[in-house]
C-alpha cells in the first residue's frame, strides 16, 4: 500500500507530506483547493507524464516521493528483479525529480530507473480511476483480467499456456528446420559438384609436400646425375680415387700394427671409414642409375600441384583443411537424404499441438462466455446501487480473424496467445434506449469511475492491485446513491488500499482516516495544504458538508451521528 507521499515544490504544493492508512482513506475540501493536485502528484510517479510548467513558480525542481509498504507481489518482484532493484522487507521509496530543462530523475530504492520502467512498476501499484491518462478500465486489454478474476480462471489458462508453449516450439523448430533445408537446398547442387570433384581428386594429407620435393628432383635432374657420377667417379674410380687411397693406408697400418700394436685403434677408424665410404659410392651409383631427366613425368607433378593448389584456394589453407570440408559437406549431403523424413514428423508434431491448442482454446472461451452472463448481471445489479439504474452493460467476446492465424476452426484461422483466442471488451450504455459502446467512448469520468467501483466490489477478493484511487467518483449523485457509493467504497478497502477524493459527506464519513484540503496565502503567494484530521476535525468536516459556510449544532449532531453509524456497517 501506499504509505507515505511527499512532495515538494509541485504547482501549488510549496511542501507536503501526507501518511496514508489501510484501508479508506478520503480527502476533502473546497472545489479549486488542491486535491486533484495532489492525484497529479502521484501520478508523476507511477510514472506519468511531467511538464516543467507544473514546477511550483520560483523553484527549479520538483520532487516527489511515495513509500510503499508490504509489497510482496510476485509480478512487482519480478520486475524488481529484472531491473536489478533491492527490495528490503517489502518496502519500496519511489523518487522522481522534474527539472525545469525537462530532465527527470526517477528512482526506486535509490536505484535509477527510466520513466517507462516506473510506469511498469506504478501500473502494478496504483490503479488511478477518474482520470482519462491512467486508467486501466479503459483498456480493453485489461477487460479480460476482470473477467477472469470474476471466477478463477487459473486452470483452464494454464492448459492453454502449457498448449500455446507446445505448439510455439514445434512450430519454431519445423520453421528453423525449413529454413536449413531451404539455405541447404540452395547449396545441395554446389555440394555435389564440389564432393565430386574432391572425390575425383583423392587427396591425401602430405601430398603436397612430396610433390614439392619430387618436382624439385625433376626440375633438376641433370645437375643431381652430373654430381652424383662425379663424386662416385672421385671416390672410387679413376686416377688418385678416395678409395683405393684408403686401402694403401689400411695397408700400411696393418703392418705398421704388427710392430705397434698401439696403431690398432687407428687402424680400425680408418677402416670404419672405408666402409662408410663403400656404403656411400654404392647409394651414389643406385643414385645416378636411378635419376633421369623425365619431362612427362615433371609435366604430370606440376599438373597435380596445380589442381592441389586449385583445392586449397578453394576450400582450405591446407589439404587437411580440404579433407576436413569434403568430409562436412559429405555430412551434410547425408541429412538433406534424411530431412524430409524429419520434416514431415515435424509437421505432424505441429499439427497435433495446433489441435490441442484449438481444443483448449475453445474450452476456455466457452467458460468466458459463460462466465460473462453472470458478470454482467452482477455489474448491471451494482451500477443500480450506485445511481445507474438503467445502465445496460455487456461482455463482447470475439474472435480475431487472420490470414496467417495458428488455430483453424470451421474454415477460418484466428488469432492465439498464451492466454487464449478472446479479444474481450466491456459495452456501456449508460441511458436507456442508447446503442451499447466501448467504456473508452464514455466521456463521464463518475460514470467510469463507478463501473470500477462496480468491478471493484465484484472482484474484490481476487483483485491483487494494492492501492485503487477514486477521483470525481461523486459527479451528479447525491442522497441515497452517494450512500451506496461510500458503503461500497468501504466494501472495498476491506481488501484494498483505497484513496477517494470526495464532494459528498455521504461518502466522506465511510472513511478510514480523513485529509482536508485547503488554500491559503503565504506572504502574497496561494499554497496547498493537507491536514489529517483527528475525530474532532472529521466531525467539522463532514458537518462542513453537510451545512455549508454556517456550521451550526445541528449539522455538528448530523455529523457524529453519520459517522458513528458508518464506523459500526
Amino acid at each position: 500500500m501506499l504509505a507515505n507521499l511527499r512532495v515538494r515544490n509541485y504547482a501549488l504544493l510549496d511542501e507536503v507530506d501526507i501518511e496514508f492508512t489501510p484501508g479508506l482513506n478520503v480527502l476533502t475540501g473546497e472545489t479549486g483547493s488542491g486535491k486533484s493536485i495532489l492525484i497529479g502528484a502521484l501520478g508523476l510517479i507511477l510514472g506519468g507524464r511531467a511538464t516543467s510548467e507544473a514546477i511550483r513558480g520560483g523553484a527549479r525542481t520538483a520532487i516527489i516521493e511515495g513509500l510503499f509498504e508490504g509489497m510482496c507481489d510476485a509480478q512487482v518482484q519480478a520486475l524488481l528483479s529484472e531491473i536489478g532493484v533491492d527490495m528490503e522487507d517489502g518496502t519500496l521509496i519511489i523518487r522522481r525529480e522534474v527539472s525545469r530543462d525537462g530532465r527527470n530523475r526517477c528512482s526506486i530504492n535509490g536505484c535509477l530507473v527510466t520513466v517507462s520502467v516506473l510506469k511498469s512498476l506504478g501500473d502494478l501499484l496504483v490503479d488511478l480511476h477518474g482520470q482519462h491518462d491512467h486508467q486501466s478500465l479503459l483498456n480493453p486489454r485489461t477487460h479480460r483480467d476482470f473477467l477472469d478474476g470474476f471466477e478463477d480462471a487459473g486452470a483452464p489458462q494454464q492448459q492453454v499456456a502449457e498448449a500455446y508453449r507446445h505448439f510455439t516450439e514445434r512450430s519454431e523448430a519445423l520453421r528453423q528446420l525449413d529454413d536449413e533445408l531451404a539455405a541447404t537446398r540452395e547449396r545441395e547442387e554446389l555440394y555435389r559438384f564440389q564432393l565430386h570433384e574432391l572425390e575425383q581428386a583423392e587427396l591425401s594429407p602430405g601430398e603436397d609436400e612430396e610433390l614439392e620435393r619430387e618436382r624439385a628432383v625433376l626440375e633438376n635432374a641433370e645437375q643431381l646425375i652430373r654430381v652424383a657420377s662425379d663424386a662416385f667417379e672421385a671416390l672410387s674410380e679413376g686416377e688418385g680415387a678416395a678409395v683405393d687411397g684408403l686401402v694403401r693406408v689400411i695397408r700400411a697400418l696393418e703392418e705398421a700394427e704388427r710392430i705397434d700394436p698401439a696403431l690398432g685403434e687407428a687402424l680400425g677408424g680408418v677402416r670404419n671409414a672405408r666402409y662408410q665410404l663403400d656404403d656411400s659410392i654404392d647409394f651414389l651409383r643406385r643414385y645416378r642409375d636411378r635419376v633421369e631427366y623425365d619431362p612427362a613425368r615433371l609435366e604430370e607433378v606440376l599438373d597435380r600441384l596445380d589442381l592441389v593448389g586449385r583445392l586449397k584456394r578453394k576450400y582450405g589453407a591446407t589439404i587437411e583443411d580440404v579433407v576436413a570440408y569434403q568430409d562436412r559437406i559429405a555430412g551434410e549431403l547425408d541429412l538433406m537424404d534424411t530431412v524430409d523424413e524429419r520434416r514431415d514428423r515435424l509437421r505432424a508434431e505441429v499439427e497435433a499441438a495446433r489441435q490441442a491448442l484449438t481444443e483448449r482454446a475453445k474450452a476456455l472461451s466457452d467458460r468466458r462466455k459463460q462466465v460473462a452472463r453472470k458478470l454482467e448481471s452482477r455489474v448491471v445489479a451494482e451500477l443500480a446501487e450506485l445511481g445507474m439504474g438503467k445502465t445496460g452493460f455487456q461482455v463482447r467476446i470475439d474472435w480475431q480473424a487472420s490470414e496467417d492465424g495458428p488455430l483453424r476452426i470451421d474454415g477460418r484461422t484466428y488469432r492465439v496467445d498464451a492466454r487464449g483466442m478472446d479479444l474481450i471488451e466491456f459495452l456501456i450504455s449508460p441511458n436507456a434506449g442508447e446503442a451499447l459502446k466501448p467504456l473508452v467512448s464514455i466521456a463521464s469520468g463518475g460514470e467510469i469511475s463507478r463501473v470500477m467501483l462496480a468491478l471493484k466490489v465484484i472482484l474484490a477478493e481476487s483483485d491483487r492491485m494494492p492501492t485503487l484511487v477514486f477521483d470525481e467518483l461523486d459527479i451528479g449523485i447525491g442522497g441515497r446513491i452517494a450512500e451506496s457509493v461510500g458503503h461500497r467504497l468501504k466494501l472495498v478497502s476491506r481488501d484494498h488500499q483505497v484513496l477517494c477524493i470526495t464532494h459528498l459527506h455521504q461518502v466522506a464519513c465511510w472513511g478510514r482516516t480523513h485529509f482536508t484540503v485547503h488554500k491559503q496565502s503565504d506572504r502574497g503567494r496561494s499554497v496547498t495544504l493537507v491536514d489529517h484530521l483527528d475525530e474532532d476535525g472529521r466531525v467539522q468536516e463532514i458537518a462542513r458538508m453537510l451545512a455549508g459556510e454556517t456550521v451550526d449544532a445541528m449539522a455538528l449532531s448530523h455529523a457524529r451521528e453519520m459517522l458513528r453509524r458508518t464506523a459500526a456497517v
